[in-house]
């Protein structure tokens, strides 16, 4: 009896192998003669635009579409491996700066799969904003980070060549541009008469192209020096009604630095420190004030440090 009942159930799971096997072949047969097959694929949309006075701002939206696509299994199968395919949607004509566009199933390439086409796209229609292609010459800015080397020191204002670009984008952002920047240059590594390639800062600026992109900055630096000029005259800036104005100590020491032909060039007589009438105003007869000085006569890149910051002042009896 043990026995009986052992072989009826390897005769019933037989039968049920049998079955399994004869349903795998049914479907290998029917994969093999082309039953259809159906995918669903996420596929990115790629604007093709064909209008030379307009430009495409930004990404469509959706900027991705699903894609449905009917074919043979293995042809079907194929799919899930592809790489580069997109809904290459073609615009010739510019309606507006807003289009909504419907997609095709004919943008979408299925060239090599047999038999495969697109039978749907989800969703239907995308939106693409559009601007104006404008040009425009555009002056560039210098832009420095830190500062020169200690022994070093200007002896004119750094420039640019060229200082103005040419700049194409679109017009919403090119029409309102009144300059652009350099990206920043570190003054801490430049050497004496150098010349540096810089270029032009157009971060956050999106599709711009900027011709020269590269520009030449040069930074006219030579060795610094520095130099004391002693018995400086000090003067009081008239105030009207106060008469003349007594000034003690009369002459200071001043000290100048800066780069050495700007330097050596200079002049005693050219230097003057002034005491400046904001400082003396409502000075009383019997009154004697500490006030600033202010240091006049000197070349642009040097600086110039008076051997005291401040002078003593007041009005000079009238007998």
């Amino acid at each position: 009896m043990p026995g009986r009942t052992l072989l009826g159930r390897l005769a019933r799971n037989g039968r049920l192998k049998a079955a399994a096997l004869g349903l795998a072949l049914f479907l290998w047969v029917l994969v093999r003669v082309g039953a259809p097959g159906q995918r669903d694929l996420l596929v990115p949309v790629d604007i093709r635009l064909d209008n030379p006075g307009w430009m495409v701002i930004g990404d469509p939206n959706p900027a991705t579409v699903l894609v449905r696509f009917r074919g043979p299994p293995t042809e079907i199968f194929r799919l899930t491996g592809l790489a580069g395919m997109s809904v290459a949607v073609p615009i010739t004509e510019v309606s507006g700066e807003e289009m909504v566009i419907r997609l095709q199933p004919g943008w979408v390439p299925v060239d090599g799969y047999r038999g495969v086409q697109v039978e749907d796209i989800v969703p239907s229609t995308i939106n693409v904003s559009l601007d104006r292609l404008v040009t425009r010459n555009i002056p560039v800015r210098i832009s420095t980070r830190g500062r020169l080397p200690e022994h070093l020191a200007l002896t004119r204002a750094p420039s640019l060549t060229p200082n103005t670009v040419r700049v194409s984008g679109p017009a919403s952002l090119v029409e309102n541009l009144d300059t652009l920047d350099i990206v920043p240059v570190s003054l801490s590594e430049v050497d004496e008469q150098s010349s540096v390639e810089a270029v032009v800062d157009t971060a956050g600026m999106g599709r711009v192209t900027v011709v020269p992109y590269v520009v030449t900055l040069r930074i006219p630096a030579e060795e610094s020096i520095e130099r004391v000029f002693a018995g400086v005259s000090v003067i009081a800036d008239p105030v009207l009604g106060y008469g003349p104005i007594e000034v003690f100590p009369e002459a200071v020491q001043i000290t100048v630095t800066g780069a050495r032909s700007r330097v050596t060039a200079m002049e005693a007589f050219f230097l003057r420190a002034v005491v400046p009438a904001y400082a003396i105003r409502d000075l009383a007869e019997v009154e004697v004030r500490r006030v600033p000085i202010v240091v006049e006569g000197v070349p642009s890149y040097v600086s110039a440090v008076p051997g005291v910051d401040t002078v003593t002042v007041r009005r000079r009896i009238q007998l």
